[in-house]
């Protein structure tokens, strides 16, 4: 069975039809513009949603890192091989002030962005070598994008497989507590919950980059 949508001619085989998600992941489809807008985005997942009656899966595995079609977040991926991802690494957030002068930002950041703290692409900074999965932009996500990859359906830890090994505890955001600056909001991968603590404890970190 074959639909012409815009200008894009695309064939339905029975297992996309039967809700096959692999099937239509493995698709061609999924990656093209079907409104002929010069871009790839939601508004051809919704053409493809309205043919096939599902969309191309949210998270996409890019090996180093994971990719939300949702949010347009890039999200590292967390390892257990000893490395600056590994999942036991933590980081202080700051010093005993209300700057991000902890190890999160200097050590951890700096490490992912080529020598760059706070990214090259955020403030001019230059890297002094290679960045990570090709990026220089990486940063702490905010307490509201640290909870869109929050997921407590299939147990704890509260996040899908696909980002790699994550302890059942606390990681950082970047937002500070109004109230108190020396303090900032954390999620909670063990329950989901988000609170806050001193800047200066040492908790676990994921990095993320705004896409693609």
């Amino acid at each position: 069975m074959r639909y012409r949508i815009r200008n894009a001619l695309i064939t339905i085989t029975a297992g996309m039809l039967l809700g096959s998600g692999a099937a239509l992941a493995q698709s061609a489809a999924c990656k093209a513009d079907l409104t002929a807008d010069g871009v790839v985005n939601f508004a051809d997942l919704a053409l493809l949603k309205s043919v096939f009656f599902q969309s191309c899966p949210r998270f996409e595995d890019r090996g180093l890192t994971v990719f939300d079609h949702q949010t347009g977040l890039e999200w590292e991926t967390k390892t257990d091989d000893g490395s600056i991802h590994d999942k036991d690494n933590y980081y202080s957030w700051g010093t005993g002030t209300n700057n991000p002068d902890g190890t999160a930002f200097t050590v951890f950041l700096a490490a992912l962005n080529g020598g760059a703290a706070l990214g090259m692409s955020a403030d001019g900074l230059t890297s002094s070598g290679p960045c990570f999965a090709g990026h220089c932009d990486w940063r702490l996500p905010t307490v509201s994008e640290l909870r869109t990859i929050v997921d407590c359906s299939h147990g704890a830890p509260c996040v899908g497989k696909i980002f790699g090994p994550t302890q059942w505890d606390f990681y950082w955001s970047s937002s500070s507590w109004p109230n108190n600056p020396f303090n900032a909001w954390f999620v909670s991968f063990g329950d989901g919950r988000a609170n806050r603590n001193p800047k200066s404890s040492n908790i676990y970190v994921r990095a993320v980059r705004s896409g693609p």
